[in-house]
C-alpha cells in the first residue's frame, strides 16, 4: 500500500511539472532564491561578562558599534531592544535556561548597547552546565583554550569575524570540563 501511494505521489508530482503554468511557478521560486541576501549588521566588537552567584548567573553583553551604525540602532532603539532580549530569550529557552529581569542600555559615549540579565536554570546539582552560551558560538571550554584561572575562564577570538572577549567569573575556585563548571574540590 506504501509503494502504491509513494508512486502515485511521484506520478502527481512529474504531472504537474509538466503543467502548463509550472513552468511560471519555477522561474517564480528561482527568481526568489537568487534575491539579493541582506546583510546582517554585526558589532565591531562583543564583551561578555557572567559572574556567578548562588543559583544565579549574573549576564552582561556589551557590544560596540561603529558610529553609523549605532546611529541607527539609536533610531530604531524600541524595535532593537525587544528585538535583541526577545531572541536572547529564546536562545536560553531552547536550553531550558531562563533570563529575569532583562534590560538594554545605550552608552553613547562608548556608542556600545549592553544586555544585562540573570540566568536561572543553568546550575544543575553542583556544577554550572553553559550550553547555551557556548554551542550557539561552536566553542567549549577546553577546545577552545579558554583560560583557567583560580576562580575565572577568560576567551579571547573571534566569533563570526566580530572580536569577542568572554569572562566567567565565580565566588570559588573551579574546576571545569568542556561545558560545566563546579567548585574545585
Amino acid at each position: 500500500m506504501n509503494k502504491i501511494f509513494f508512486y502515485l505521489l511521484l506520478v502527481v508530482g512529474l504531472v504537474a511539472l509538466g503543467t502548463p503554468g509550472c513552468e511560471e511557478n519555477r522561474k517564480s521560486v528561482a527568481k526568489v532564491e537568487k534575491s539579493p541576501k541582506i546583510e546582517e549588521v554585526r558589532p565591531l566588537r562583543n564583551v561578555i561578562h557572567i559572574e556567578a552567584e548562588g543559583d544565579i548567573l549574573h549576564y552582561q553583553r556589551e557590544s560596540f558599534w561603529n558610529s553609523e551604525d549605532f546611529f541607527n540602532l539609536l533610531e530604531s532603539k524600541e524595535n532593537f531592544t525587544t528585538n535583541e532580549i526577545d531572541s536572547f530569550k529564546k536562545t536560553l529557552e531552547g536550553y531550558d535556561r531562563h533570563a529575569i529581569s532583562s534590560e538594554i542600555r545605550f552608552n553613547q559615549s562608548k556608542q556600545s548597547v549592553i544586555l544585562t540579565c540573570d540566568i536561572k536554570g543553568a546550575k544543575e546539582g553542583d556544577w554550572f552546565d553553559f550550553d547555551w552560551l557556548l554551542r550557539p558560538y561552536s566553542l567549549d571550554f577546553i577546545d577552545s583554550n579558554f583560560e583557567s584561572k583560580e576562580r575565572e575562564l577568560s576567551w579571547e577570538g573571534k566569533i563570526q569575524g566580530v572580536e569577542t572577549v568572554i569572562s566567567l567569573r565565580f565566588p570559588y575556585s573551579i574546576s571545569n570540563c568542556h561545558e560545566h563548571v563546579w567548585p574545585a574540590r
